[in-house]
């Protein structure tokens, strides 16, 4: 039998945070419609299993999206990662989705925007070729069309040169070398030869 112990609101944040007894003892965050959705429950009142079961999943959608803003403030994540991240930390794979949706609808994750960044270093930086750019990039979660759209926009736009990369290479790394060596290092840091 589970019984509700204590209500206590989250001061400012529209949260409760609900105490439940019996032979498992629990406390569970949840939203006031999530609290309204189980018939606003008094102090002492018994629980069915049905409102348990959607108490917890409000309380793992509430740590989830806890968890995935903390990560999300370390470090840029794409949809892919983040969920990864998420369902490392034993969140279910429905709640993990969900959490990734509201993070893009709601602009945490913009993944065209951290391709851009990335395609910017990698080429006018590291002045690396399209070759390697894009594997390398679609192995950290990005699809390989979502790459070649962002990279094909900053070409267009200028902010990416790569015949002129490829030459400051060249220039950087082996100015006396021969037209092999040349090719060598072009195909390695991903250029078409």
């Amino acid at each position: 039998m589970k019984t509700l112990k204590f209500v206590r609101e989250i001061k400012d944040t529209g949260l409760l945070s609900l105490g439940i007894g019996g032979e498992e003892s629990a406390t569970y965050t949840v939203n006031l419609k999530t609290f309204g959705e189980i018939g606003t429950p008094s102090v002492g009142d018994i629980l069915s299993d049905e409102q348990i079961s959607v108490l917890r999943e409000a309380d793992e959608l509430y740590r989830a999206r806890k968890k995935a803003l903390s990560l999300l403030a370390f470090a840029d994540n794409n949809r892919r990662n983040l969920s990864i991240k998420l369902a490392r930390a034993g969140f279910s794979r429905r709640v993990c989705d969900d959490v990734c949706d509201e993070m893009v609808e709601r602009g945490y994750i913009d993944e065209k925007r951290q391709l851009e960044r990335m395609i910017l270093v990698e080429a006018n930086t590291k002045l690396r070729g399209p070759m390697r750019i894009i594997p390398a990039l679609v192995t950290k979660g990005y699809s390989s069309s979502d790459v070649s759209q962002v990279m094909h926009a900053l070409v267009d736009s200028g902010e990416v040169d790569f015949k002129k990369n490829a030459k400051t290479l060249i220039e950087k790394k082996l100015p006396d070398a021969d037209i092999e060596e040349k090719k060598k290092l072009l195909y390695k840091n991903g250029y078409k030869i």
